[in-house]
């Protein structure tokens, strides 16, 4: 046998297990995607957006005084307001006291009379026995109320704006006579800068 003829599947088979070691080695290679390939990087991490700061809580309004439920008080008195009149810049209320007991009551002299700020509590205002733009104090004098009847009175104010800071209330507490429980009667007591109000004497109707 010729030599020639032994070197032949030698060759060949040196030949095959060098295109298998190249199949191997590029199966082994770690893959490139495209974009890498071109230099693009990769997209962005999406990321979740901070929540928004909770919106500021409103600012509370003071509530006005809860009135009193009209009751015969322990005296058997009752105390109503009509509606506050205005009349350039001057303001009144008129009150009333009705005997809602089953005896006659004295109710001679004037009515203890308190503004309210928006908490129930009193403020500062000074109280004056006297007539004014809107009301005529008629004085104090001997009266009488028996079951069933009653008596009127003018509380009022100015609205009058100066110097000074505001006394504006929101309800009146009225004390018929003393001794007896105040009855709180809501209204806006807008009384300027004067920190004053004026109650006259209680009376059968109010003077004219």
């Amino acid at each position: 046998m010729s030599r020639s003829r032994l070197l032949a599947p030698l060759l060949v088979g040196v030949a095959v297990l060098g295109l298998v070691l190249t199949v191997l080695l590029v199966a082994r290679a770690p893959a490139r995607s495209d974009a890498a390939g071109l230099g693009v990087p990769p997209p962005p991490v999406p990321t979740t957006p901070p929540a928004p700061a909770p919106a500021p809580a409103p600012e509370a309004v003071p509530e006005s005084p809860e009135p009193v439920t009209p009751t015969c008080s322990p005296l058997g008195l009752l105390v109503t307001a009509g509606p506050v009149d205005a009349g350039l810049g001057h303001r009144a209320v008129v009150v009333t006291v009705t005997n809602c007991g089953d005896a006659p009551r004295e109710v001679t002299g004037y009515a203890g009379v308190e503004v309210l700020d928006p908490g129930g509590k009193t403020m500062p205002f000074t109280v004056a026995h006297e007539s004014t733009y809107m009301v005529i104090d008629p004085g104090p004098a001997p009266l009488v109320l028996q079951p069933g009847e009653s008596a009127v009175t003018g509380v009022s104010w100015s609205a009058t704006v100066t110097a000074g800071g505001l006394t504006e209330g929101q309800a009146l507490r009225v004390v018929p006579v003393p001794g007896d429980p105040g009855q709180v009667l809501t209204m806006w007591v807008d009384a300027g800068t004067t920190g004053e109000i004026a109650v006259a004497a209680w009376a059968r109707e109010l003077a004219r």
